[in-house]
């Protein structure tokens, strides 16, 4: 008497459809978890804007030079400067000329939509006691994701909101 044994090989249809809705359904929920995941470049650009205007004010009190930042919008960067616009402060970290630049790096892609200062110009700028004459902002964005930074006048409180 011989017995014989079949083994199944492969998966039954309804298997298969059922591996691919889960596999479907499993990327569906990773696509939309990582809508995400650059949203924070316009946070961190917007972080780094103040922190660099702070720098421009300190630079202005403790050399007695006038310092600031002058912003261009239609090349999405803008400049550190001490007493000429032409004369960028060295960067502290990486040793080179604070010129940020948002056409590559860890910020690329963000893009500088608009920076009103004193009497519509683009730059902020700081007297040897640290004063500026008047307030003003800038506006960062990417993507959906949009940052206001904020320049006080006379005091040059920067700070950033999301509007």
């Amino acid at each position: 008497m011989i017995i014989r044994i079949f083994k199944k090989k492969g998966f039954t249809l309804v298997e298969t459809m059922v591996m691919l809705a889960l596999i479907g359904f499993l990327t569906a929920v990773l696509l939309i978890s990582m809508t995400g995941i650059f949203s924070y470049r316009a946070k961190a650009a917007s972080r780094l804007l103040v922190s660099d205007i702070m720098l421009a004010k300190k630079t202005a009190e403790t050399t007695q030079v006038k310092s600031g930042v002058i912003f261009y919008p239609a090349q999405e960067k803008y400049i550190v400067y001490t007493n000429t616009f032409s004369t960028p402060i060295t960067d502290p970290v990486h040793r080179k000329p604070m010129i940020r630049d948002f056409t590559k790096g860890e910020h690329h892609n963000v893009d500088l939509v608009s920076a009103g200062f004193p009497s519509g110009t683009e730059y902020i700028e700081f007297d040897p006691l640290g004063r500026n004459t008047s307030g003003g902002k800038a506006v960062l964005q990417y993507g959906a994701d949009s940052y206001s930074v904020w320049v006080e006048d006379n005091t040059g409180r920067a700070y950033w909101t999301k509007p």
